[in-house]
C-alpha cells in the first residue's frame, strides 16, 4: 500500500507540474531549437512533452496513460512518409521493443517504445493519412497511447524542458557530423542549394541517401546504439 501511495503521489505531482506548464501558454506555443543556419533547419519541441533517446515523444494524460509519437527531428530528416505502421491495439509491449515504424517506399524506420505497458489506443486517422505526422507531429500526428506498467522508473529516463532542448541540440549537431562524415558524404545525391556555410540541409536529407546510410541512421539515432 505504501508503494502504491508513493507512486500515486509521484504521478500526481508530475501531472500538476504538467498542467501548470501547459496553462502558461496555449497548446500551440512551441519552443524552437535550431541550428545557427536559421529557419531552414528548425526543429520544434512543445513545452511539457518528454523526449526519449529513440526520438519518440511522450505526453502524460490525465488518465495516467501516455500518448506517444515521433519527434519533429525524426520526421523532418526522413522526408516523405508514405505510411505509418503500429503494433496491434491491445498488444503488451516492453520498453525498447518496436512500437511503430514509418515507411518511405521500400525503406522503414522502426521506433522502440519509451514505455512498457499495453497499447490501449492507436491513431487510426494517422494510419489513413500519414501526412499528419509531418503536418502536426505533436498533435494530430500522435501515434499510440500506452497504459504504462513501469511508469516511474521509465519516466526518469526521459528528458523534458531545457534538458530536452539541450539533448535535441546535441542530436542535431551529431547528425550534422554524421552527414559530413566520409562514410556518408559521397552517398548523398545533390538536391538543390546547400546551406550558406556549405553544409548539407537536414530537412528531408535522408530521402536522398542510399540504403546503407538509412540503416546507419536508424541504428545510431533511432535505436541510439552509438
Amino acid at each position: 500500500m505504501v508503494a502504491l501511495f508513493v507512486i500515486g503521489t509521484i504521478i500526481t505531482c508530475v501531472l500538476i507540474e504538467y498542467v501548470r506548464g501547459r496553462t502558461k501558454q496555449n497548446a500551440l506555443a512551441l519552443q524552437s531549437t535550431h541550428t545557427r543556419n536559421g529557419q531552414h533547419d528548425r526543429f520544434l519541441l512543445p513545452r511539457g512533452y518528454f523526449l526519449s533517446k529513440y526520438h519518440a515523444w511522450a505526453e502524460l494524460l490525465f488518465s495516467g496513460n501516455v500518448r506517444i509519437g515521433a519527434d519533429d527531428f525524426a520526421q523532418k530528416v526522413v522526408g516523405t512518409i508514405d505510411a505509418v505502421e503500429v503494433v496491434p491495439q491491445g498488444s503488451e509491449i516492453k520498453k525498447g521493443e518496436p512500437l511503430f515504424q514509418i515507411r518511405q517506399g521500400n525503406r522503414t524506420l522502426s521506433f522502440p517504445s519509451p514505455f512498457s505497458g499495453k497499447v490501449s489506443q492507436i491513431n487510426s486517422q494517422l494510419l489513413d493519412s500519414p501526412s499528419l505526422l509531418k503536418e502536426a507531429p505533436y498533435f494530430d500526428g500522435w501515434i499510440a497511447v500506452i497504459e504504462p506498467t513501469n511508469f516511474s522508473p521509465e519516466l526518469k529516463l526521459l528528458t523534458i524542458a531545457d534538458e530536452a532542448a539541450q539533448w535535441l541540440r546535441a542530436e542535431i549537431s551529431r547528425f550534422r557530423n554524421f552527414l559530413n562524415s566520409e562514410r556518408t558524404v559521397n552517398t548523398i545525391v545533390p538536391a538543390g542549394a546547400t546551406l550558406l556555410d556549405g553544409g548539407i540541409p537536414m530537412n528531408g536529407v535522408l530521402q536522398t541517401t542510399n540504403d546503407k546510410t538509412w540503416k546507419e541512421f536508424e541504428q545510431m539515432f533511432i535505436h541510439n546504439s552509438n
